[in-house]
């Protein structure tokens, strides 16, 4: 078995030495940090090789009784003292080697003398003229930092020694690790306070460390001779492949069962089991802990908790204790019967399982969050169905990892209070019924003329529309006819060229003064450039009448991108180059999106008023560029060997999914933007920063409420000097 333990990687030798915390109860990083330090210098005193323990200043902490043999130092001389003022004669390079590890440059260091640096210094008799193999070994503290070194030193034989006395190895060199591994590994088995043995697939005991012996009062031949069932009172031979089984699927688990040591006594423990193979064996590595004093201390503690379950109980108000993760640990017998309900049940449960009480629980989420010890705080809550006032005061106990909670009934001193504060609140609700029904009648008054004004005009551009429409559908569809009987003309006349090419005088004169061949390359063009005018008619008659939407008087699904390219049509003469400006580029960013259902006219004029609001904008940018952004709003043009800055308006519209049931259309552009004043009234009636001849201020006013109120939407405008505007409208998909 110690062959076995020998082959351990340095983490499990590690964690072997750690075995004994695996169930302890949380204690602090400082009582952690002290206990893993004792323990270690435990573990170096009682190695049997040379071995020895140093902080950073090369103090030592901890000697093997080897250590002090081979250096000539008193049993406990050195703890507390310098290495340096004990040896001051060490060679350079021993030095050296100490400080490339405490500085990290050196994983770990190796190398050989030709005696100790104990020898070399005094000279002790005895050394002998033998080498010597060292290798330090920096240990680190819980932080992560260097907090010292291991020393440990091997006499070798004469013939492994280097010839110029040592050497040294780098951190990539695995021997020494290894060596080392080997050493620590069997020795922190051995020495771990908790309980360990190895069974092999049969349960038969074949190692057992010294706190097994000392527990079990068997001495270590004599409890390889014994089985499972015969130190565990509860278990039998029969039970035996089942647990194997168990932990073969597993790899390990935990759990309690009760031994017995050798005169028949009987003791908990807690026994985590861990499934090994090695050498083509399978083993099963058991870690058993005493837990007498911990049921003990367990039966201690459920007997105060009972007196002070009395306690509570008799307190007149509702008490309840919370840990810090919001869980409640316990409440009295009032509060209980208050909720009708067994106070076991508060026990382990989220605070606001009952969802009767928000402001206890934020009081109770708050309380934990501060680092006050203690508050008071009244709140309301619902017992019953009756709401009742309570005065909660609050404090918070071991090491602020728990609160208790009192509170104590004061709803009929509230009452007068209350009655005071609803008339209040009467009065404030019909001043501010008064200020809303105002505000209700200044839209009303808007929708009202918008609505007249977009009726009419709808109808007026429907008629138009319809009227345009047939003239145009009767050019359209004659164009085509029309070029058909001219191509066949054509033809005929160079069937004629081709059959007889020598006409007479008359048709030459004529055919020169008419200049066939201009006309034949000429009329084709022309044909093609009425069809192309009369389809554009046609798109602008479509678009009037897909922006008018007269036949929209209910919500339906349509394609919101057919609106959006409707309104940019009619609006397309305000895009292009005039009175100096540049023309307005357009770029469109549409996603595939859905069929929305929603108003199409109604949204139609949101569209109109963004778009509109976004080329006003540009129009005012490009009459004063030094207004607009400075990212990408502008070009360089060389003039008579110099850069002048032009402005290039700008306008991006994107259609995008905010979620499976949302959409979103964003109209931005390049322009001067606004300050946060004028954008906090950007979207009151009547509110315009153009002149009052040209803006009514009504058009971001309707588009909210056509978004907000018609289409339960929301729109919301991004703006800031220098960098632009951009309107944001977002609506539900709906169903179709």
């Amino acid at each position: 078995m110690q062959t076995l333990a020998s082959s351990a990687t340095k983490s499990e030798a590690g964690k072997v030495c750690r075995r004994e915390n695996f169930d302890r109860p949380p204690a602090s990083p400082e009582a952690d940090v002290l206990e893993s330090k004792e323990r270690f210098r435990r573990l170096v005193e009682r190695s049997a090789d040379s071995v020895a323990m140093v902080d950073c200043e090369m103090r030592y902490l901890s000697v093997s009784s080897r250590w002090e043999t081979d250096g000539a130092i008193g049993c406990g001389e050195a703890i507390g003292r310098s290495h340096w003022e004990l040896f001051p004669n060490l060679p350079e390079y021993w030095q050296q080697n100490a400080r490339a590890c405490l500085t990290g440059v050196l994983e770990y260091s190796e190398f050989v003398t030709g005696r100790s640096p104990v020898c070399e210094a005094e000279q002790i008799e005895g050394c002998g003229s033998g080498r010597v193999k060292w290798v330090f070994l920096p240990w680190k503290n819980c932080s992560g930092a260097i907090g010292g070194l291991l020393l440990f030193a091997e006499k070798i034989a004469e013939e492994l020694a280097p010839k110029n006395g040592y050497h040294k190895l780098t951190s990539n060199v695995k021997t020494p690790q290894l060596e080392i591994k080997r050493k620590l590994t069997p020795i922190a088995l051995d020495n771990a306070a908790d309980t360990v043995f190895f069974t092999s697939a049969e349960g038969q005991i074949c190692y057992a460390n010294k706190a097994a012996c000392n527990l079990f009062g068997y001495s270590e031949s004599e409890l390889l001779n014994l089985t499972v069932s015969d130190i565990d009172s509860q278990f039998s031979v029969s039970d035996w492949p089942e647990l194997w089984e168990k932990l073969k699927q597993q790899s390990n688990f935990t759990f309690k069962a009760t031994y017995k040591t050798r005169n028949g006594a009987c003791f908990p423990v807690e026994v985590k089991v861990n499934y090994l193979e090695y050498g083509g064996c399978e083993y099963c590595c058991a870690i058993a802990r005493d837990i007498s004093a911990r049921i003990a201390a367990e039966s201690a503690l459920l007997e105060a908790k009972e007196q002070l379950q009395a306690v509570l109980d008799a307190v007149p108000g509702l008490v309840s204790w919370v840990s810090s993760d919001l869980r409640y640990l316990g409440v009295n017998r009032h509060l209980a019967t208050a909720y009708q309900m067994p106070a076991e049940i508060f026990s382990g449960q989220k605070v606001g399982f009952l969802d009767t009480s928000p402001k206890f629980n934020d009081l109770v989420y708050d309380f934990f969050a501060s680092p006050q010890k203690k508050i008071s705080q009244e709140v309301i809550t619902n017992i019953r169905g009756e709401n009742k006032t309570y005065l909660i005061v609050a404090q918070k106990y071991y090491k602020n990892t728990a609160a208790v909670f009192v509170g104590l009934d004061i709803t009929e001193s509230k009452q007068s209070l209350l009655a005071l504060q609803e008339s209040e609140d009467r009065l404030r609700q019909q001043a501010a019924k008064l200020e809303q029904t105002l505000l209700v009648l200044q839209r009303t008054q808007t929708q009202l003329i918008q609505t007249e004004k977009m009726s009419s005009l709808g109808q007026l551009v429907a008629g138009i529309a319809h009227e345009i429409n047939n003239p145009v559908s009767f050019i359209s569809g004659n164009v085509s006819h029309a070029t058909g009987y001219i191509q066949e003309l054509l033809k005929s006349i160079e069937l004629y060229q081709k059959h007889y090419p020598a006409p007479v005088a008359e048709i030459q004169d004529w055919m020169e003064d008419l200049d066939l061949d201009f006309i034949k390359k000429d009329l084709p063009k022309l044909l093609n450039s009425m069809k192309v005018g009369s389809q554009r008619i046609r798109d602008v008659v479509r678009s009037l009448r897909l922006f008018s939407r007269t036949d929209a008087a209910q919500m339906k699904p349509v394609d919101i991108h057919e609106g959006l390219d409707s309104t940019v049509l009619i609006l397309q003469n305000r895009l292009q180059a005039k009175g100096g400006r540049p023309g307005i580029s357009l770029v469109k960013e549409y996603a595939d999106l859905p069929r929305i259902r929603c108003y199409p006219g109604q949204l139609n004029q949101v569209f109109m008023h963004l778009l509109t609001n976004a080329i006003d904008a540009l129009e005012e940018g490009g009459r004063n560029p030094q207004r607009c952004g400075t990212i990408q709003s502008q070009s360089l043009l060389s003039v008579g060997g110099s850069e002048t800055e032009i402005f290039n308006p700008e306008i991006r519209i994107r259609t995008f999914l905010v979620s499976s049931s949302e959409v979103a259309i964003a109209i931005s552009d390049n322009g001067p933007g606004m300050t946060e004043e004028v954008l906090d009234c950007i979207f009151d009636p009547l509110f315009t920063t153009k002149c009052p001849e040209t803006s009514t201020g009504l058009g971001l006013a309707i588009s909210q409420h056509l978004v907000v109120e018609k289409h339960g939407g929301k729109l919301h405008c991004v703006s800031r000097p220098g960098q632009g505007t951009e309107l944001i409208v977002k609506i539900a998909i709906g169903n179709d």
